[in-house]
């Protein structure tokens, strides 16, 4: 590695701020740009090296040139509009991106890279902020092998691993493998964290106890301390998260797959965004967790409104009385998942059948223990007697009109084995709940 070999580094956010320092300390020739100019003159500043108004002007003479933006359009911004670098790089540099991006836009970039005769990367980072700055990050890396030869000793300035995975693209779709293994235990840790705390265990204590078992991960060891204080500006944001999970679970998509840990995640991060917290790092997911706690506790205790409910053809109707939050469950059994089924359970005195007693049809099937109220014009199951909960009624969360409610908080219930979990919504059709 030649200490005059010059390299461009486009992007000066909090991951190429210090990946840009590193290759300058390492004795390479950086100039570099960034969209806001005075962080370029603060880099100049603390760093050495050079800086350019533009990205073109940044890539004059350039060997290598990295790219740590944005997203897919921060990317097609500084590359190929008319102050791009690809309009000054030359034939035989390289182009090595290190943003996260679509796979789709990096066939894009090497496509557009080919037609002038510059290599292409997509190199996507791991290791988050401290990464960066600590010189110690991992790089996925997708293109031709001898461009991979080439620079690799250079990204060594700012990474511990540096792993070609195929052909253009790979890197691309190997950081969606990471993203969606952080996202799992992410979820994982936050519940987890949120059971420890509501259980009146100290979450300090609980890390110490574990983190050297099997339940051992770098979010546990760097992130369970700061969780406990409720502290979240500890490097990658939500915001970037999102995009990410986005890019994979449109790749998932095409393939047929089914991902409901991410989809589920990638949902609770959107409500953290809704309640202000997209700059947060993504530990701040238990936030939502321990927000929709709280919510269901006020529903609970909160003053009861009438909501009114039935059939869709509305020859059955009836009213309950219930907060204007409700708190419902989803079970798995056949019955429920056909008629798409949401429970909302409540005592007998709390539910009123106002019209239709002479159209609904009962069924009990196997047991004959539960009772299925139809409306026999249009065939909708909108309420019945669940065998779980005699002393109540369950009315169908989705037949109810959408006036009078505020918000659903709907939690999975395993209605396929309802004899071992009836025990957990008994008080829910009991009188002064």
């Amino acid at each position: 590695m030649s200490s005059q070999q010059r390299v461009a580094f486009i992007g000066l956010g909090a991951m190429g701020y210090p990946m840009a320092g590193h290759l300058q300390r390492h004795g390479l020739d950086v100039c570099v740009y960034n969209r806001t100019e005075t962080k370029s003159f603060a880099w100049v500043d603390e760093f050495g090296g050079s800086s350019a108004p533009t990205p073109a002007e940044a890539a004059v003479g350039a060997s290598v040139v990295f790219l740590c933006v944005g997203n897919d359009s921060d990317v097609r911004a500084v590359t190929s509009e008319s102050e791009g670098v690809l309009s000054t790089m030359t034939q035989g540099a390289l182009l090595v991106d290190h943003t996260t991006t679509s796979k789709e836009l990096a066939l894009e970039m090497h496509d557009a890279c080919d037609a002038i005769g510059v290599h292409f990367l997509d190199a996507p980072v791991s290791g988050g902020q401290a990464g960066a700055e600590n010189g110690v990050l991992t790089t996925m890396v997708g293109g031709d092998s001898a461009a991979f030869d080439q620079v690799e000793p250079v990204m060594g300035c700012y990474t511990k691993h540096a792993q070609l995975m195929g052909g253009v693209g790979s890197g691309q779709t190997t950081k969606m493998v990471n993203q969606l293994a952080i996202a799992g235990i992410l979820g994982g840790l936050s519940e987890a964290l949120h059971f420890a705390e509501c259980a009146g265990l100290d979450i300090d204590e609980v890390t110490r106890a574990i983190q050297g078992g099997a339940a051992q991960s770098w979010q546990l060891t760097n992130r369970a301390a700061t969780i406990a204080k409720r502290e979240y500006n500890f490097g990658f944001a939500i915001d970037w998260m999102r995009k990410d999970l986005g890019f994979a679970l449109d790749v998932a998509d095409r393939l047929g797959l089914h991902l409901p840990i991410a989809t589920l995640v990638d949902e609770q991060y959107a409500d953290v965004q809704v309640n202000g917290g997209g700059r947060w790092d993504t530990s701040g997911l238990i936030e939502q967790i321990r927000i929709r706690r709280q919510k269901v506790e006020a529903a609970e205790a909160g003053p009861r409104v009438t909501h009114t409910g039935g059939c869709h053809c509305g020859s059955v109707e009836w009213t309950v009385e219930a907060p204007a939050v409700l708190v419902t469950h989803t079970c798995n059994c056949s019955i429920c998942e056909i008629n798409h089924y949401q429970h909302l359970l409540v005592p007998e005195s709390r539910f009123t059948l106002t019209r239709g007693e002479e159209l609904l049809s009962l069924y009990t099937f196997g047991s004959g223990m539960a009772k299925h109220y139809f409306c026999s014009r249009c065939g909708v199951k909108s309420f019945y007697i669940p065998r779980s909960n005699p002393d109540g009624v369950s009315v169908n969360a989705r037949c109810i009109k959408p006036e009078t409610i505020d918000a659903i908080y709907d939690t999975p219930f395993d209605g396929r084995n309802w004899e071992k979990n009836a025990g957990s919504l008994a008080h829910l059709s009991k009188e002064g709940q």
